[in-house]
């Protein structure tokens, strides 16, 4: 039986490698593409707070994670601080900004690091049955350095509740609520992005429930582990979009291998229209 997990992990290291490879040859392509259509890449990471699977710490591995996969928008969750937004935002070359968890005094919270300018949106405190306190946060991106018929778009990212219980669960079922009214009341026809760790599987209720509302979970018939790093066996982390006309997904892989943190990164190469 462990000889099979270590040929299935194994397995799954090759296929995520064989994607990242393909990926990261995405030409400074937007130049080839017809003008009504440009790509985005997109990336969603839970870094633990800078800490590896091997119980190393180190920002800079994890700006080297970012980096090799060259996305021009990344959704982190556990972040210390907003010190720790800033020295990524550095190692990485991209603008950062920090969404406080509200309520801790140590300024837990989650990232977003963008290639483009921004305008902050919100941060909105989401429900927790645990000890654990969350928040959802949003930006608009100004796309218009890529093609000035763009426009912008907005990226929430978030982290849920994480317990296996019934209280953590409706936590994140009505995490969604939240979300709808903090960040798309009168802005429900905006194209938007959402990046988290989710702690939730693809068949659950809080995936149908976005669903439900419009966001979409890219499916190609394959599964696509992103816990843990070393051996994944489940996936808790992921890209959402919605606007369903203004969006063609082009490439979605996982960087398997990858254990500078616990999670593994989920990068997605979005075509807007």
């Amino acid at each position: 039986m462990q000889i099979l997990k270590k040929v299935f992990t194994s397995t799954l290291f090759v296929i995520g490698m064989l994607y990242f490879n393909t990926s990261c040859n995405r030409a400074s392509s937007n130049n080839d593409l017809p003008d009504n259509e440009k790509n985005i890449r997109v990336m969603s990471y839970n870094i633990h707070y800078g800490k590896g699977i091997n119980g190393v710490f180190s920002l800079e591995n994890i700006a080297e994670v970012i980096k090799k996969a060259d996305p021009d928008i990344v959704g982190l969750q556990e972040i210390s601080d907003s010190l720790m937004t800033e020295k990524l935002g550095e190692l990485t070359g991209m603008r950062a900004v920090f969404g406080p968890s509200l309520g801790r005094s140590n300024g837990y919270g989650d990232a977003i690091l963008s290639k483009y300018p921004f305008k902050w949106v919100a941060n909105h405190s989401i429900p927790s049955a645990s000890s654990s306190r969350y928040q959802a946060m949003a930006i608009d991106v100004d796309l218009s350095d890529i093609s000035e018929d763009l426009g912008k778009i907005r990226v929430i990212n978030t982290h849920f509740d994480w317990l296996k219980t019934i209280g953590s669960e409706y936590a994140r079922l009505t995490t969604i609520d939240i979300i709808e009214e903090a960040f798309f009341k009168n802005q429900d026809n905006l194209p938007s992005v959402l990046t988290g760790d989710l702690n939730s599987t693809p068949d659950s209720d809080v995936i149908m429930k976005l669903e439900r509302y419009g966001w979409i979970n890219y499916t190609d018939g394959n599964t696509y582990y992103t816990h843990n790093s070393v051996n994944p066996n489940k996936q808790i982390d992921y890209i959402l979009y919605r606007q369903k006309d203004e969006w063609r997904v082009k490439n979605f892989f996982i960087m398997y291998g990858e254990e500078s943190s616990d999670h593994l990164p989920v990068v997605m190469d979005l075509m807007i229209r």
